[in-house]
């Protein structure tokens, strides 16, 4: 069990990063240094006007440059949530205006968070950052860029007391995210927990600032390790590691979610535990439906709940292995082209004990 996360003032290089934290599934914190020369660490942000002693936590050093972003980005349409309301396992989002946004968000007494703002999509000739060496190797969005319209590139924005309720992120991917500005407690807990998190109806604690230990009587037993994320700080989250994050002060983070050969196992159990959760929920039907009836259903109930089903893993492991058996290679770092091959071959076989996967329409 992982006791402490490890700090990085220079960057790590690639092989020891791949070999201490992409594999082995351990979060790392890197210093400012990571991204200091960014567009958006220059411009985005300007001093603290002024900062309120407090024990508990870091202060931020730095805070928005609020009108600066009103100017170049006010008409830009934004997903804001409402930390005081909860929306299931979610907080109630609006969509407002960027300019609308900022005047709440200078309003000490409102708990507007702008998430999943995918901020490179809507001002592809503003180049406000560049993605890290180490994070470079990105099955994910390369695939969902190069065949969808879709992407896993946010940008987020929020107020002190702001946060994101307990999850793991989509797909069990990694994450990275960079402060440009704040501060943001985290709260992480290792994988191999989940049953902790969970009530007898399975369902799961939603802020673990809040818990009642009658209807969560596992929760306190939860490993976790809890670190403050200040200004310039960039955090690795690894697969399936739960989290809750807190924001101090006006925080600015570009987050990105992403996969690769390192953990493409991983996110494939992940579909597959939520395609069994699918299969248990609608078993009653399944007596009345043809055996491939019943396996479609179940495939077009997990695209909705989950983002993605076996027609979309199968894509994007044929986009990718298409790529590495070209020879035609980026120049990023990555694991051995052979190795990755491999673990996609796994992937594979994994999926052929699918019943009835041999003959799903995977076109």
């Amino acid at each position: 069990m992982v006791d402490t996360i490890p700090y990085y003032s220079d960057p790590p290089n690639y092989d020891d990063f791949l070999k201490h934290h992409l594999i082995p599934n351990i979060p790392a914190v890197m210093g400012p240094q990571l991204i200091d020369h960014w567009e958006a660490r220059q411009t985005w942000i300007e001093p603290v006007s002024q900062s309120t002693p407090d024990d508990a936590h870091p202060q931020p050093q730095s805070q928005p440059a609020y009108e600066y972003l009103r100017q170049y980005f006010g008409n830009a349409q934004v997903q804001v949530a409402d930390c005081d309301q909860r929306d299931f396992t979610d907080q109630k989002r609006s969509t407002l205006t960027f300019d609308a946004f900022v005047d709440l968000w200078q309003q000490s007494q409102h708990r507007y968070y702008l998430k999943d703002w995918h901020f490179v999509q809507a001002f592809p000739d503003k180049i406000m950052y560049q993605v890290p060496d180490l994070f470079a190797d990105d099955w994910m969005n390369e695939y969902w860029q190069k065949e969808t319209e879709d992407d896993y590139r946010f940008t987020y924005m929020g107020g002190d007391g702001t946060f994101t309720p307990f999850h793991a992120d989509v797909y069990r991917s990694y994450s990275w995210s960079s402060n440009i500005c704040g501060v943001k407690k985290w709260t992480l807990f290792p994988p191999g927990q989940e049953d902790l998190y969970k009530d007898k109806l399975g369902n799961m604690v939603y802020d673990i600032r809040d818990v009642d230990p009658k209807v969560f009587p596992k929760f306190a037993l939860a490993k976790r390790i809890v670190i403050y994320q200040k200004d310039g700080e960039t955090l690795f989250v690894p697969s399936g590691w739960f989290h809750q994050v807190e924001n101090f002060g006006g925080t600015i983070s570009i987050n990105h979610n992403w996969l690769n050969a390192c953990n493409i196992e991983q996110c494939y159990e992940s579909m597959a535990n939520d395609l069994r959760d699918v299969e248990r929920s609608i078993d009653d039907l399944r007596g009345g439906m043809e055996p491939m009836e019943f396996v479609t259903t179940c495939q077009q109930l997990l695209l909705a709940h989950s983002g993605w089903n076996w027609k979309t893993l199968d894509r994007l492991l044929t986009c990718i292995s298409s790529r590495l058996e070209s020879g035609m290679e980026p120049s990023l770092p990555q694991p051995p082209i052979d190795w990755q091959l491999d673990k996609i071959c796994l992937v594979r076989q994994r999926l052929c004990l699918e019943p009835f996967y041999d003959q799903y329409d995977l076109l």
